[in-house]
């Protein structure tokens, strides 16, 4: 049985996933398994890149790039083969804090499924749950994924997650705000602005906000693919 020594305390865990980041590939998995909690798996690989998270799961060949940061959630799941890129920035509030008193069953939690990608220079608030569907991803750069926002009438922050289904692609610079929902089979244009849950698959969206320009055929390979890498 191996032996796991959990630190315990929020600076003390920042300490250590900081100090791993500088570490060799070896040495930097044993902190995050060992010391933080997490559950890497043989083939999975996490880059220089600061991961101080509650609770890290990286499945087979799932990876995490170098020079990204993630902070603040209470879980980061990457399934099998599922990637985030460089320069990515992920940061969320946890649930202790009294930012969000009115919504105690709130998850900052950031899931990857199958195959997912954020490719490279995004930013992802996770103050609730942002959920990227198996073979789908945030392509390009420069895209934002916002799940608070400020109600100016109670002068609250409240927060909405935000779900990308299966097979659907967000291009570059494009913006997710809280409550956003983009459906299976589906593809964001580049600098679309999407407001709400966006009504159905096979479809385009673009504009500020995203409404539906066209169908797209269920036969286009992008919503067949069953291979990880597109890049």
């Amino acid at each position: 049985m191996r032996l796991r020594m959990r630190l315990r305390g929020r600076k003390p865990r920042l300490i250590a996933a900081a100090a791993a980041v500088l570490l060799p590939h070896g040495a930097r998995r044993w902190v995050h398994n060992r010391l933080l909690g997490a559950d890497i798996h043989s083939t999975a690989r996490i880059g220089r890149s600061l991961v101080d998270v509650d609770r890290l799961v990286l499945g087979p060949h799932a990876a995490i790039a170098s020079c990204s940061v993630i902070r603040g959630c209470e879980e980061v799941d990457l399934a099998e083969e599922a990637v985030i890129g460089p320069l990515v920035w992920v940061n969320a509030v946890r649930r202790d804090k009294h930012y969000f008193a009115e919504q105690p069953l709130r998850r900052p939690v950031l899931r990857l499924k199958r195959a997912a990608l954020i490719s490279c220079l995004h930013m992802v608030d996770c103050c609730d749950l942002v959920e990227i569907g198996a073979y789908s991803g945030l392509a390009g750069f420069g895209s934002q994924v916002m799940t608070h926002t400020v109600d100016i009438v109670r002068l609250k922050q409240v927060a909405k997650p935000v779900i990308v289904g299966d097979h659907a692609l967000v291009s570059t610079s494009s913006v997710l705000l809280p409550g956003a929902v983009v459906p299976d089979n589906a593809v964001v244009s580049a600098g679309s602005v999407v407001k709400g849950p966006l009504a159905e698959g096979h479809t385009l969206y673009e504009g500020v906000p995203a409404v539906a320009k066209r169908s797209l055929s269920p036969q286009l390979a992008f919503f067949h693919r069953a291979v990880a890498d597109i890049r």
